[in-house]
């Protein structure tokens, strides 16, 4: 499948060219649902930037979870030339050193200021904006680092700020671990921002952008996706539009969660959850409070009181399963384990 054309996030693609106008002094952090377009977002940010910020500025995207491919591992605008050997070399020796096979794109979110400093051809970073993007920093790392990363990547920020002295730069980070955004939060070392599923409106252009069988509803698939283009794509490319099987498979995917909320004895609380994601809040226990830390554990659930990045307007929906203050991901995930719970029980 050709690259997808990039659908709307002008909120977001402003609130980032502001947020990169100046030395904001703590990385960011960029969290939402898995699938929500983090990374499609920040790879046309960088492909804007020299539009935004003049032809000598540096932009580095870097994909945190590559395992082989420099290529993939690391975007950069067309005006930027970028010394591969000197990467190449430096991933060699740091796996050679390290002796682990950590993959590219890890190496890379550790070498931050190698490749600023050495694989960088014809640009210098003082007085220029530069900007560095780490994307899905979390799973690359491993939960256990994430802490010592946001410091050390803090540390760095400084450091690169006052030896080269660019006009501007900043760091870019995000995550889609749900226990990531706890441990972020827990420092002063970062910013977070959130970035949610499309709206309805921009998730429809998409829907049809994909070119859907005549027969697909697309109320009906917004009603489960609830605007994730990651599910989306995924439906319309692997299941070939078939919203029963992906459903099916979805099923079969949750059964293991839902057996373990029933052997907890969670299944009254993940009632509340399914009527109200707020309730988290509203009818806080001890029992709500370990559901509530399983489904944040599998990618299912999440907090979403943090800003919106651009502060874009993500509004309450209890019909997708969107409270005040708590969200299931994708409303689906909330369809499933309603399904597999009065299943279980009839």
């Amino acid at each position: 499948m050709s690259e997808i054309r990039f659908v709307d996030r002008i909120v977001e693609l402003k609130a980032l060219k502001e947020f990169c106008s100046s030395f904001r002094a703590l990385p960011l952090y960029v969290y939402g649902p898995k699938g929500c377009g983090k990374t499609r977002l920040l790879k046309e940010f960088v492909k804007r930037f020299n539009n935004y910020f003049g032809e000598d500025a540096i932009a580095i995207y870097i994909d945190a979870m590559e395992r082989s491919s420099l290529e993939k591992a690391l975007l950069t605008p067309r005006t930027i030339e970028i010394a591969k050997d000197v990467l190449e070399k430096m991933f060699c020796f740091m796996n050679f050193k390290k002796n682990i096979e950590s993959g590219i794109g890890r190496v890379l979110a550790d070498s931050i200021s190698t490749i600023l400093e050495q694989a960088i051809l014809h640009k210098k970073l003082e007085g220029n904006y530069v900007l560095v993007i780490v994307d899905d920093v979390a799973r690359a790392i491993g939960l256990d680092q994430v802490e010592h990363y946001v410091k050390w990547l803090y540390e760095l920020l400084w450091k690169l700020a006052e030896e080269y002295r660019p006009k501007a730069i900043n760091f870019i980070a995000t995550t889609s671990e749900g226990k990531s955004l706890e441990l972020i939060a827990r420092h002063r070392h970062a910013g977070l921002s959130l970035l949610w599923n499309l709206d309805e409106k921009a998730f429809e252009e998409l829907f049809h952008e994909l070119k859907p069988p005549k027969d697909i509803d697309f109320e009906q698939v917004w009603r489960l996706l609830g605007g994730n283009p990651g599910k989306l794509i995924e439906l319309a490319s692997y299941y070939k539009w078939n919203l029963d099987n992906w459903f099916k498979e979805l099923l079969d995917r949750l059964k293991p969660i839902a057996v373990e909320i029933m052997r907890r004895k969670l299944t009254e609380e993940l009632k509340l959850l399914i009527d109200d994601p707020d309730n988290v809040w509203h009818k806080a226990s001890m029992k709500l409070g370990e559901l509530y830390e399983l489904l944040v554990e599998k990618n299912l659930f999440m907090y979403r009181g943090i800003s919106a990045l651009g502060e874009a307007h993500i509004p309450k929906d209890l019909d997708l399963g969107i409270g005040k203050d708590y969200a299931w991901q994708v409303p689906a995930y909330r369809e499933a384990l309603r399904q597999l719970l009065f299943q279980k029980e009839h």
